[in-house]
């Protein structure tokens, strides 16, 4: 047995408990610092204390990923409910307002698109209607001709189709494992470059079930806009690149899902005997969509710097307070089965491209994990993309980091801006507005520390994969930074200097953070739109795993005592920077313009 099957062979066990850690000061008890206690489904801590500890982070956690909260999805009412917890803890805290009008929040200008009911399918002489027999994405106003072709299954890469044999067809898909990117430029492995499908007019999923439309939210940034716009009249592309993400005129494939009987019209057979490659008839498929004002918000605030002249220099220590809501919602699963195949069959939740199906053997380990599972929770159905680790953790580490300077002795030198950015996960959203937008003037931040998925990292989570494409493990001191040393050698110098003086010094790993890394990590997340600007940057996380942007991402399996080891970390290195009698220096080449497209 490899060393990686040793790891997920026996990985409940670690999923369950979460692995020893010192005890720290001012620690209260919980089940996240009780040794071989079963986590919770729900939980209501005590109330939180000045010291950064594992069980404030519980409390907070079990709030924020509740269900109650359903998912957090930027634009909706859900995470408008999410960043007014946020907002009553930093107003109990005593902090500054640093938002819009003397507010803790900063609005953006945000569009909700949804297809209409008029939107249509015509396929073998019968016209399909939405919501009864189809659901698509109201991006925009869509409308796509041509000859259909059977792709098989999404996500098996090793039949797929050709990009010759997908360009300019209606490509009829079975629902596969697949799942979408994280947050950010771009996202994903590679990208539609390495997409076969990306030049496909439409491509057609075919699902048992149809839910409601999906509305699509779009952010209105005028100076982002603009911004770009000036920056491509600038620097045109070279002739003969490819431009957009695939599709007529670089657009996007339409994508819709239909049910089997649209797809027996399309195909002129039943889809479970159609053969990889078959052709159907001409279909025509028209989405009309329409818009509305959705506004969304940050939360930001402030503690002011003791320093009179040095006050007036700002450390940014931010999180993303959204999630992806309900997207993985529908049909809703049950729980325990979609976490033990995940665990084995695809060990990087939705960052698992091109995941093989399950081989006999694997089914076998799926069933034990499943079983394992249902000894400890009851069988359940999940319909919620709660969000706990990504990025739940951050969000409460924040409020945590913020109360330990709030109450604690002494302040720093230079002041805090502690920001709770939504967006984040539609495309980086609020770091952008905030950075285009600034409440404090941008030339006065020295330096972002960025918290993002911080919550896990044990020795059987899959964090990623190095750039040679092999897989890297968690570790009881397992931390990864991206972006530390890439404007400032200076900052990324003093993490290691402070992480070295901790009772239990990390390991940093810095895999991820390879130039032309295929997962272009450095650009997905808040980081990136401050780093655009040449600010110096830190990204702090504990890495992927098999629960990422799945339903079962959620607070029972969260690391408490690694997370607040992480967030004392933070804390000492904002400490330091804020101390400092200098500005962190930037020695490195800042970007021709915050415009620019970002790559690693």
């Amino acid at each position: 047995m490899t060393k990686q099957s040793i790891f997920r062979a026996g990985i409940f066990a670690a999923l369950a408990f979460p692995f020893a850690a010192p005890v720290l000061s001012a620690q209260q008890k919980c089940p996240a610092t009780t040794p071989g206690a079963t986590m919770p489904l729900t939980y209501q801590g005590g109330p939180t204390v000045a010291a950064i500890t594992a069980c404030d982070l519980m409390t907070r956690l079990y709030i924020y990923a509740a269900d109650s909260m359903r998912g957090r999805e930027a634009g909706t009412p859900d995470l408008i409910r999410a960043t007014s917890y946020i907002e009553r803890e930093v107003k109990r805290l005593g902090l500054i307002p640093a938002g819009d009008k003397g507010s803790y929040f900063q609005s953006m200008p945000v569009t909700a698109r949804v297809a209409l009911a008029t939107s249509t399918i015509t396929a073998g002489g019968k016209t399909f209607h939405l919501g009864a027999d189809f659901s698509a994405a109201g991006a925009a106003d869509r409308n796509a001709t041509g000859d259909v072709v059977f792709g098989g299954t999404l996500g098996d890469t090793v039949n797929a189709l050709s990009a010759d044999d997908a360009r300019g067809k209606i490509v009829v898909m079975m629902a596969g494992a697949g799942g979408g990117g994280r947050g950010g430029f771009g996202g994903g492995r590679g990208g539609a470059a390495n997409n076969p499908l990306a030049g496909a007019a439409a491509i057609v999923t075919v699902s048992a079930t149809i839910t409601a439309p999906r509305l699509q939210y779009v952010l209105n940034d005028t100076v982002q806009n603009d911004g770009r716009t000036a920056y491509a009249a600038a620097n045109p592309a070279p002739a003969g690149a490819a431009g957009g993400r695939g599709g007529a005129g670089g657009a996007a494939p339409l994508a819709v899902t239909v049910s089997p009987a649209v797809a027996t019209a399309m195909l002129g057979k039943p889809v479970a005997s159609a053969m990889r490659g078959e052709k159907g008839g001409s279909v025509t498929i028209d989405v009309k969509t329409e818009n509305i004002a959705e506004p969304t918000r940050s939360v930001v605030a402030i503690l002011p710097g003791t320093d009179p002249k040095l006050k007036n220099e700002y450390i940014v220590i931010g999180a993303h307070s959204d999630h992806i809501g309900m997207a993985n919602a529908n049909p809703p699963v049950e729980h325990d089965s979609l976490k033990a195949y995940n665990i084995v069959a695809r060990v990087e939740g939705a960052d698992s491209r091109g995941a093989l199906p399950p081989t006999p053997e694997q089914w076998v380990r799926i069933n034990a994990l499943k079983d394992s599972l249902r000894k400890i929770y009851p069988a359940r159905l999940d319909s919620i993309s709660n969000g706990a680790d990504d990025d739940g953790t951050g969000s409460v580490s924040i409020l945590e980091i913020a109360e330990a300077f709030a109450k604690g002795p002494v302040k720093p030198k230079r002041s805090l801006i502690f920001i709770w950015q939504t967006g984040e996960e539609k495309g980086l959203w609020g770091s952008q507005f905030w950075t285009n937008h600034p409440t404090v003037p941008l030339g006065s931040v020295v330096a972002d520390l960025n918290l993002d998925m911080v919550g896990r990292g044990a020795a059987t989570d899959v964090t990623g994969k190095n750039k040679e494409d092999v897989e890297l493990f968690g570790a009881e001191n397992y931390l990864q930074l991206v972006g530390s040393r890439r404007l400032s050698t200076e900052l990324g110098d003093i993490a290691e200097q402070v992480s070295a003086a901790q009772p239990m010094p990390f390991k940093f790993d810095y895999s991820m953070d390879a130039n032309g890394h295929v997962q272009n990590i450095y650009c997905r997340s808040d980081h990136a739109n401050y780093a655009r600007y040449g600010i110096p940057v830190i990204f702090f996380t504990t890495g992927g795993h098999a629960d990422y942007h799945q339903v079962t991402d959620e607070a029972e399996y969260i690391q408490y005592e690694h997370m607040a080891r992480v967030d004392k970390l933070v804390f000492d290195i904002a400490m330091k920077v804020g101390n400092l009698d200098h500005r962190v220096l930037v020695d490195k080449a800042k970007p021709d313009s915050p415009f620019a497209r970002c790559q690693q």
